[in-house]
């Protein structure tokens, strides 16, 4: 009986160890994610790579260019974004490798990015069949690169990262660097009972390195239920800026939005409301503290309510929280935002910067909103405030 038992112990222990084998990609860098790993043989002089599994913990495909801090090519210092290493693609070149993760579950991968010869340089990142193309045209600020994230769906318990150069330019060396690769698991935050917002204060987004402090930019993306920012939608042409208390200046928790490119950079969320029935949209609006230049503004909708609320900066907050009331028409409201300015950093004049926007909460209006007429919470805020100085 004991030996039994032995064997029984034994055989369980076994599928234990090998069900840990299978090590689930963690939230961080993935493997190599950096490229400063050494090659077999060091990192060469020239490190140009066309063919399989050079550069370690990769596959690639066509003219893949591992370049170092401050190479040179013609009169142009070519950007490595984050320590001595990063990758270049050229022509039609790719570079991929597969991660273990968890089937049906939401994924964001991080990365830096910098264009190099090509004024046109776009990125296509995918994980089979999903896809999504970075137009890497804009710089938003002057450092020459930026960090980005996009989200997808494992549809199986494997996928495979590949980030590809389909642009064909004469010099096939020329396409975008790569560099500082992560990935994270993204959970959509439960609705709160209070409020009808779906992760209205940001908390759960992308990965956020910690050394860098550019925020990291989400492009467009339509698709809430896969997005790097559960719940929101990025609606235009050009990215919106998600940013951390580390380095910014934050209403309130960890992490916020900084709205750029004025109405090119919109997000948005459908909430569930009851037709007829009078709700209330409050949310903080501030400074990031990164020099940005006033004036500061954001344009706020609710169904078909909007209003521009101007960012009135206060010696003692960086931060001011809005009201707009609202009349749901539908069973489903439009939440969204936009910068009503083009800001810039004053430091700089080209980084582009734009007003915060964190704490967002709907709620159906309570009946003293509905006695002022829907004039809500500055109006009772406004006879406080005068019976306060009268007497």
């Amino acid at each position: 009986m004991a030996v039994v038992s032995s064997f029984t112990a034994t055989k369980w222990l076994f599928l234990l160890v090998l069900l840990f084998t299978t090590v689930l990609a963690e939230d961080g860098p993935i493997p190599n994610g950096d490229f400063e790993t050494i090659p077999t043989g060091g990192f060469p002089s020239e490190a140009v790579v066309d063919g399989p599994t050079t550069i370690p913990n990769w596959r690639s495909n066509g003219t893949v260019e591992m370049v170092v801090s401050g190479q040179k090519q013609g009169g142009m210092i070519l950007i490595v974004p984050q320590g001595r290493h990063a990758v270049r693609l050229g022509n039609d070149a790719e570079i991929r490798q597969d991660l273990k993760v968890e089937k049906g579950s939401i994924y964001s991968v991080t990365f830096s990015a910098a264009r190099t010869c090509a004024q046109l340089e776009s990125l296509n990142v995918s994980v089979p069949p999903a896809s999504q193309t970075i137009d890497l045209q804009t710089l938003y600020n002057v450092e020459g690169w930026d960090p980005y994230a996009v989200a997808f769906e494992a549809d199986s318990d494997e996928l495979t990262l590949v980030f590809t150069n389909q642009g064909m330019e004469d010099d096939p060396t020329c396409g975008p660097i790569i560099d500082d690769i992560a990935i994270k698991k993204l959970f959509t935050p439960d609705r709160p009972k209070d409020n009808a917002m779906v992760n209205g204060d940001f908390e759960e987004g992308p990965w956020m390195p910690k050394n860098v402090s550019l925020g990291v930019l989400l492009p467009t993306n339509l698709d809430e239920e896969i997005s790097s920012l559960p719940g929101w939608n990025v609606e235009s042409n050009r990215a919106v800026r998600y940013i951390d208390s580390d380095h910014y200046s934050v209403p309130q928790g960890k992490r916020a939005i900084e709205l750029l490119s004025g109405k090119e950079g919109i997000i948005s969320q459908m909430v569930e409301t009851s037709p007829n029935k009078i709700y209330s949209l409050s949310f903080a609006i501030g400074h990031a503290g990164d020099k940005c230049k006033e004036p500061l503004a954001v344009m706020a909708f609710a169904g078909d309510q909007a209003q521009n609320i101007h960012y009135m900066r206060e010696s003692n907050s960086t931060f001011q929280v809005a009201n707009l009331n609202f009349t749901a028409k539908a069973e489903r409201t439009r939440i969204a935002f936009y910068s009503v300015y083009y800001n810039t950093r004053s430091d700089d004049m080209s980084s582009l910067c734009g007003p915060v926007l964190d704490d967002i909460r709907v709620w159906a209006s309570s009946s003293y909103r509905n006695v002022f007429g829907g004039l809500g919470l500055r109006l009772v805020v406004a006879i406080w405030v005068l019976v306060y100085v009268l007497f």
